[in-house]
């Protein structure tokens, strides 16, 4: 007996009395303000509720884009394969609850047995027993008194988890729809710079045509009309890349909204301007808008999963307590099951203690803080690479709006030189590089102007992903 206690005095000094700590949510180290904010004036809205946030797509204007992000929402198979997750982990985190219960089984059961006379030492001499059967049924019951915690911290680990897996569900629901609007966003860019291809192929005609007249009359020459034809040819070559690129994006969202890819993209056909969108915001403290990501949310769930794991594992140290319970009917024949003569019953507490296994103990231990320090230097990977997430997309979608005004101007100047060009070759005061010279500059300048629009709208569908499903107010739009 004095053994025994003091195996169980160096096992709760050993193991500061087996239990972890409390646990509390790390600390975001993070700067008081974002860096790409600070000249910025109009508000971010508050981390929106799953259905503020097709509210504010569609304050947008866009309603096909509206209509996509709802099927979305309903019908995308990687969603659909997330909420399973989370439905299994609240599975896992029930059982675990069910482990406070006692846990009873019903049995029953025939068996033929002959028993040996060398089982008896008073039998005499080789005397034979006669065959027998047994027939039992009864009930058989196990309780563990959870008196150290170890079923206590299991289910905090199992609820932990199923948070896990909601911020991981919550990870893919604002990815994907992220990824569905820079694919639509693509798409009406794609459409829009075909439209200007087709535009410039069409006046780059009308000019080829021109220099062809021109030359059958003897007032032009054959020098005008190859470079003519050659700026011609080159405008056309661009328009089947770019319809490949609407198709793309038209397929790629037709998988995204969990329909066949072509059936969307016949719905998809029709070209559509891409929306305005608003300016930059000033946002709220940065380790708040970190901490509602829900990378960065299931990164320090996670942690406390390991940390709850810790406590089981230290519970193990200590004794368990079980109470053990059996009850039913034995009898040879199945007809006397149920008589008061075949009624047994057994009932006990069941103490055990691995005192001789300790060092296993201590392993599993070690492991599960290995684990745990692991998810903290994870989850603090997490935080930085939020942060730069953040700060990224904010540059991003602000020099795209910046760049986005001065490449109007330039289409609009481009525009009246090459019509003020084609009146001055017209009129034979100017030679025709002029002309082709300004048709080029107004190609590309409308091209950068179509790409500009798509590169601003794909930079406020990252924007809204880095924000973790956040928004600028629409005040802002221009």
């Amino acid at each position: 007996m004095r053994k025994a206690s003091m195996f169980l005095w160096l096992a709760l000094t050993s193991t500061g009395c087996a239990s972890a700590p409390g646990y509390q949510a790390p600390e975001i180290t993070a700067p008081p303000e974002f860096r790409e904010t600070r000249d910025t004036t109009v508000a971010i809205a508050p981390a929106p509720s799953d259905s503020a946030q097709l509210v504010t797509w569609a304050d947008l204007g866009d309603t096909t884009l509206t209509r996509l992000i709802n099927q979305l929402a309903s019908s995308n198979l990687d969603v659909r394969a997330a909420e399973k997750r989370v439905r299994g982990a609240r599975a896992a985190r029930t059982e675990a609850v069910l482990d406070f219960a006692p846990t009873i089984t019903f049995a029953g059961g025939y068996t033929r047995q002959r028993l040996s006379g060398a089982q008896f030492p008073v039998s005499i001499g080789s005397q034979t027993f006669p065959d027998q059967n047994i027939w039992d049924a009864g009930f058989d019951a196990s309780w563990e008194l959870d008196l150290f915690g170890r079923v206590r911290h299991n289910v905090q680990a199992q609820g932990a988890f199923v948070e896990v897996n909601q911020e991981d569900l919550r990870f893919v629901q604002i990815s994907l729809t992220a990824e569905l609007a820079r694919a639509y966003f693509d798409l009406r860019g794609a459409q829009e710079q075909l439209a200007v291809a087709t535009r410039n192929a069409e006046n780059q005609r009308r000019t080829f045509n021109l220099t062809k007249e021109r030359l059958d009359a003897g007032r032009g020459t054959a020098f005008d009309t190859e470079r003519a034809q050659a700026q011609l040819s080159t405008t056309l070559a661009s328009i089947p890349s770019l319809e490949a690129r609407v198709r793309q994006a038209q397929y790629e969202i037709g998988v995204l909204v969990g329909r066949a890819p072509a059936a969307v993209a016949t719905e998809l056909e029709k070209p559509a301007p891409l929306p305005d969108f608003p300016q930059l915001a000033e946002l709220a403290q940065p380790d708040s808008v970190v901490r509602r990501r829900p990378d960065v949310a299931a990164a320090e769930r996670q942690f406390a999963v390991e940390r709850a794991l810790v406590g089981a594992a230290k519970a193990d140290y200590l004794p368990r307590l079980s109470v053990g319970a059996s009850t039913g009917y034995s009898g040879t024949e199945f007809s006397a099951l149920g008589d008061q003569g075949t009624f047994r019953y057994a009932v006990g507490p069941v103490v055990s203690w691995p005192a001789l296994n300790l060092g296993r103990i201590k392993a599993r231990v070690d492991q599960s803080n290995a684990r745990a320090r692991e998810a903290r230097a994870q989850y603090d990977i997490t935080v930085l690479r939020a942060l730069q997430d953040i700060e990224s997309s904010l540059v991003r979608y602000r020099t795209a709006r910046g760049r986005l005004q001065n490449l109007r101007d330039a289409a609009d100047a481009s525009e009246r030189a090459a019509n003020l060009a084609r009146l001055r070759f017209t009129g034979g005061v100017a030679d025709f590089l002029q002309v082709l010279d300004a048709e080029r500059t107004q190609l590309e300048a409308q091209d950068q102007l179509a790409q500009s629009r798509t590169d601003a709208a794909t930079a406020y569908a990252a924007l809204y992903k880095a924000l973790g499903g956040s928004w600028p107010a629409p005040g802002g739009k221009r």
